[in-house]
């Protein structure tokens, strides 16, 4: 005999997920999304002293994206915990624990982003990728923003609003990915006097970057999972 779950409605979920305990779980979770927040801006902060060439500013800031990377995997723990136990549906704890391992990854990505950088401070690029790694890191940031803005009005604002909301992330995304294809053909044809070495880094670090704001768009579907396909 097949088994079939069935989902709640937006209401019921809405009504399951301001209960008690799984209220503290969804404050929890917010406050993971303040420090990736708060990580990925530093990250456009770091930045901006990277391309300056201030090599102390930019250790301090990577110092500091690095403290609250690890801050973060201590709250992402005490999430786990706290969704290991109680009554939660199945199907939501699993969209909860996917959606914050995600958000996690994101923080891990823009940590090895910019560690990958560091180690090219004092090479010099052409003024095409300094430019075009400057809008990335700026998107990155609209882009964070954006799906903090989804998940504080998942409930509060309309079906339809919050779709919106979801696209706007999308199109960040979609964006900033083709400044990573951009930044591929700079690398590949802009770059004659640039060591192959650092040429290696600089395509791990761009890549680290895109990959974060992957996941941060992924955070944002997991809320059109958790929210809108009930």
């Amino acid at each position: 005999m097949e088994m079939r779950c069935v989902k709640m409605s937006n209401k019921e979920l809405k009504h399951w997920l301001s209960k008690r305990r799984e209220s503290k779980v969804l404050k929890k979770i917010r406050e993971h999304l303040i420090l990736v927040n708060s990580c990925i801006t530093k990250g456009r902060d770091f930045y901006a002293f990277w391309a300056d060439k201030d090599e102390e500013a930019a250790q301090n800031m990577y110092d500091l994206i690095h403290q609250e990377e690890k801050t973060a995997d201590i709250v992402e723990a005490d999430i786990l915990d706290m969704l290991s136990e109680g009554r939660m549906p199945e199907y939501i704890r699993t969209d909860l624990i996917n959606f914050i391992r995600l958000a996690d990854k994101s923080v891990g990505r823009i940590k090895q982003g910019t560690n990958n950088l560091l180690l090219l401070i004092n090479q010099e690029f052409p003024e095409s990728i300094i430019k075009i790694l400057k809008s990335n890191f700026d998107l990155l940031v609209d882009e964070v923003q954006g799906f903090t803005k989804v998940f504080d009005s998942m409930f509060s604002i309309e079906h339809e609003e919050l779709v919106k909301e979801i696209e706007k992330v999308s199109l960040i995304e979609t964006e900033l990915d083709e400044n990573y294809k951009q930044l591929k053909y700079e690398i590949a044809f802009s770059t004659g006097a640039v060591p192959a070495g650092a040429l290696i880094i600089l395509d791990h670090a761009i890549r680290d970057i895109e990959q974060s704001s992957d996941l941060i768009e992924d955070c944002a579907e997991m809320v059109r999972s958790l929210v809108l396909l009930q």
